[in-house]
Parts: structure tokens; C-alpha cells; sequence
């Protein structure tokens, strides 16, 4: 299988772009829990883990953390299918103020699962937070997030946490391919 190689891609959002972004989203999640004791993240693994680091540095409240950990990729990391649990949702988000924080929506299938699993827990409250959403007017009735960093086109995108085959997520930049294809065909 051939390997990305992060010189034959272009940077899509730069580490400025970034860091202002997260910064902008610090400034809504704060407003928006203004008042509250407490907020929950659940973090959707393991896409999320940069821009979930970067933005609870931001946030000047109490917080708990807690993971979930979906995947809809099987064998080549480019073949997408539907979402499945690798970590389930935890217990005991009962009565708190929750936060869903994932790196990227595509389709809205795992955003979705996740909002309907913790919802079934009867949180204080319930939203979500997303890097970077795809658009994707084939699919009008996708779940919104609550908070939007950037919208991009639907094209395969990897670094700042997003992966191609578990490679590149530490890159400081959120890169797309060169040659310009799109969504599950690098």
C-alpha cells in the first residue's frame, strides 16, 4: 500500500488558522457554560486528542474528561463503513453539563450515535463540538454541531490529529493531497 507522504500534500488550514479557531471556540464553549460548575468533554478518540488538547487549555473552568472511542475505518484506512464502538460511552453522564468534541464531520454517523448514546443518560445538557466539518449537500439532514471551527471541502484531509492510516497526526497542519481527490480515495 502506498504511504502519504506529507510533501506531496498542501496545507488546507495552517497552524494560525488553527490556533485562532481554537481560540474562538474557547471564547463560544465559555460563554455558553457561563454560570454552569461544571463541564463534562467527552472526547471522541482518537482524531480529537489535538484540538481537544489545544481547547481545554482555553477553557477556565472545571472540567472532567471522559473518552469514547468510535471507528467506521476497516482494513485501508481510506475504506469508510459504518461507525462501531471500540470504547463505549461511559456511564454516568447523568445530570451533567456534556460536551461531544470530535475532530471531523463527514457523514454524521458517529457524531449522531454518540449524541443519541449519551443523550439516553439524560445529561443537564448536550452538545457538541466539531473541528471541521465537510460539505456535503448531499446530505441536508446531518446532524449540526453546536460549535463549527472551519468548513471545508469534502476532500480526504490529514494532520493536527487526522490520520491516513494512523500516520500524520502529528503534523502541526490540517494538509489535503495534491493531486486534489476527494474523501476516502488518497
Amino acid at each position: 500500500m502506498a504511504k502519504i507522504n506529507p510533501d506531496k500534500g498542501r496545507v488546507l488550514v495552517g497552524r494560525k488558522r488553527i490556533a485562532g479557531c481554537v481560540s474562538r471556540l474557547a471564547d463560544e464553549i465559555r460563554k455558553t457554560y457561563a454560570g454552569q460548575e461544571e463541564l463534562t468533554i467527552l472526547a471522541v478518540l482518537t482524531g480529537s486528542m489535538i484540538f481537544l488538547s489545544d481547547l481545554i487549555r482555553r477553557l477556565p473552568m472545571r472540567l472532567r474528561l471522559e473518552l469514547v472511542w468510535m471507528t467506521s475505518f476497516y482494513g485501508r484506512r481510506s475504506q469508510q463503513g459504518p461507525p462501531k464502538f471500540k470504547m463505549e460511552i461511559p456511564p454516568g453522564l447523568g445530570g451533567r453539563h456534556v460536551l461531544v468534541v470530535d475532530d471531523i464531520l463527514d457523514s454524521g454517523q458517529t457524531l449522531s450515535l454518540i449524541m443519541m448514546g449519551a443523550a439516553s443518560q439524560r445529561p443537564a445538557s448536550l452538545r457538541s463540538c466539531v473541528f471541521l466539518a465537510k460539505k456535503r449537500p448531499d446530505l441536508p439532514d446531518r446532524v449540526k454541531p453546536d460549535f463549527l471551527g472551519i468548513e471545508i471541502e469534502d476532500e480526504f484531509v490529514f494532520g493536527y490529529g487526522l490520520d491516513y492510516d494512523n500516520l500524520y497526526r502529528n503534523l502541526p497542519d490540517v494538509m489535503v493531497m495534491k493531486s486534489g481527490r476527494r474523501s476516502g480515495k488518497p
